[in-house]
């Protein structure tokens, strides 16, 4: 039979054991907590970029759309005076 004092050295044991693997636990959520939080940071980096292009994407498309449009109204103003002056008997 064990006396007391055994079992008290192998609660103690039992119990330094657990802490050890506690710690170790610890320091693995430590480090995957660091590594999604970088992965984190790269999503976020990544997704505001992808914003700025497609704002820089629209910006242009706007721009576009506009030198078509003030190209035509400079067409239109341009023939105007054309047609006014071929309707006009001299």
């Amino acid at each position: 039979m064990t006396t007391q004092s055994e079992r008290l050295a192998t609660l103690e044991q039992r119990l330094g054991d657990h802490e050890k693997r506690c710690e170790e636990r610890l320091a693995e959520i430590k480090a995957t907590v660091a590594s999604t939080l970088k992965a984190i940071e790269g999503l976020k980096s990544r997704s505001w970029g992808i914003a700025a292009a497609l704002l820089a994407w629209a910006l242009a498309q706007l721009w576009s759309a506009n030198a078509v449009r003030v190209e035509r109204l400079e067409v239109a103003a341009a023939a105007r005076p054309l047609a006014d002056s071929k309707g006009e008997p001299q």
